[in-house]
């Protein structure tokens, strides 16, 4: 081969060798992007080789790929007001559990989570990107409604202190399930209780006990009042009803106060505007009300 047989040969072939080398080059090159992680498959088969973000040398020879997975923290919510879902977040139902001590009840909580790059294959293997929420919300409502199944766990439990100690056993037993898939748990928070017609009573009997306290706070008021009204007894009959208007005021704002309420009886409107009324008569001084058509 002559010379310049060799110089046209070099000139059309190296380019040829020069493109399919950087085309190979750019094959092997697998760049994961920040906030995810990759799992290398080759023909088919995942490996343990996980690929935390940025470019990664894979030879493009052997044919492989890359599985990506979210790498931040994700959160499921378990509440009757769901919002709009993202990538980062997702929602279902609360969960209907039976306490200890057999009463129903509708819990809410939210479950932060992320995979485990260690264990990457297993979620893989397991449940791939599109199950990672279906497997959440299970280990979630599987290990909380075990664990206010146990006897010892009681309406009582749900309130103060000993709430706190229930949500602690509660993101542990959480935390275990979920770690047996491969995913870690980074927060758990038990949100609202509803205890159905059981915490009705709870608040029927939240609200008498304050009614009580109440009624003995206003006693010494009441009991200045009856005192009042017993020393202004002997002076009715000298300046006649104008004490009786004296007082006609905190009598329509102490019916008014009833938790019970108070009925008027009269035709029309009539009756609704005695409190008017007698704010008016309050207003004006004993001359008016004994010149008045009332005080004659």
């Amino acid at each position: 081969m002559s010379t310049g047989a060799r110089i046209v040969l070099a000139i059309i072939v190296l380019p040829i060798l020069v493109t399919f080398a950087w085309s190979l080059f750019r094959q092997s090159v697998v760049t994961i992007p920040a906030g995810r992680i990759g799992l290398l498959v080759v023909r088919g088969r995942p490996t343990d080789k996980v690929l935390l973000p940025g470019p990664h040398w894979v030879p493009a020879l052997r044919k492989r790929q890359s599985v990506e997975y979210p790498a931040l923290e994700m959160s499921l919510r378990c509440t009757e007001s769901p919002g709009q879902p993202t990538p980062a977040e997702s929602y279902a139902p609360p969960l209907r559990v039976t306490l200890g001590d057999r009463a129903q009840a509708v819990v809410e909580v939210t479950v932060r989570f992320r995979i485990d790059p260690e264990r990457l294959r297993l979620v893989h293997d397991r449940f791939g990107p599109e199950g990672i929420w279906a497997v959440v919300r299970d280990d979630a409502a599987r290990a909380v409604a075990a664990e206010l199944a146990d006897p010892a766990v009681t309406i009582d439990q749900a309130f103060g202190t000993e709430r706190v100690a229930l949500e602690r056993r509660l993101s542990e037993a959480v935390g275990a399930a979920l770690d047996a898939d491969g995913l870690l748990l980074t927060g758990f928070a038990l949100g609202a209780i509803d205890l159905g017609r059981a915490g009705e009573l709870i608040q029927a009997v939240v609200r008498a006990r304050l009614e009580l306290a109440k009624e003995e706070a206003e006693a010494d008021t009441r009991l200045a009042r009856v005192t009042h009204d017993a020393e202004l007894a002997p002076h009715l009959a000298r300046i006649g009803d104008t004490a009786l208007r004296y007082r006609q005021t905190d009598v329509w704002r102490e019916l008014a106060s009833r938790p019970e309420g108070m009925t008027i009886l009269g035709p029309g409107l009539a009756g609704a505007a005695a409190p008017a009324d007698a704010d008016q008569a309050d207003s004006r001084t004993p001359g008016e009300a004994e010149g008045s058509p009332g005080g004659a």
